[in-house]
């Protein structure tokens, strides 16, 4: 189970960076990349992030009711692109060749990540175009050093020299 502080320890590496959520339903895994999520609360732990309704991984976070946060580094531009549909390799799957370890809730975690945070499904909330999930923390990881991959006017890369 996370505590407050494992929660603090993961926020504190994430500066509006990338991350890519992941989950899984039926032993299939689904991930994309997301530039935003935010603390909510820490009683209970809390998170939100917002899935376009047009993502088929909302479908996979809805049935299984676990998804996992994992913020990148700055060597990971290529993880960001390929969770982002950009690499045409790697549209069918996006884990092909990947060193991924499961959650205790069964999603998949990406190796050598600034951070990771496993949530399970606390609340849903239909915004629109997109449907917002409050996250309970339930697990945490973190890097000791490592600056986050961020992404600004359509770059991704490397736009700080702060290192965790």
């Amino acid at each position: 189970m996370a505590t407050v502080d494992d929660f603090k320890q993961v926020m504190s590496r994430w500066a509006t960076g990338i991350s890519v959520i992941t989950t899984s339903h039926n032993n299939e895994w689904r991930g994309f990349t997301a530039n935003s999520f935010a603390s909510v609360s820490i009683d209970p732990l809390l998170i939100s992030m917002s899935v376009a309704k047009s993502l088929n991984t909302l479908e996979y976070i809805q049935n299984s009711g676990y998804f996992a946060v994992n913020i990148l580094t700055n060597e990971q531009a290529d993880l960001g692109m390929r969770f982002a549909g950009m690499v045409p390799e790697f549209r069918e799957d996006r884990f092909i060749g990947l060193d991924v370890s499961l959650s205790d809730n069964g999603s998949p975690l990406l190796a050598n990540t600034l951070g990771w945070m496993d949530c399970k499904v606390y609340q849903t909330i239909d915004v629109g175009a997109s449907i917002l999930f409050l996250g309970e923390v339930t697990g945490a990881g973190w890097a000791d050093e490592g600056s986050p991959l961020l992404y600004y006017h359509r770059q991704w890369g490397k736009f700080t020299s702060n290192e965790v």
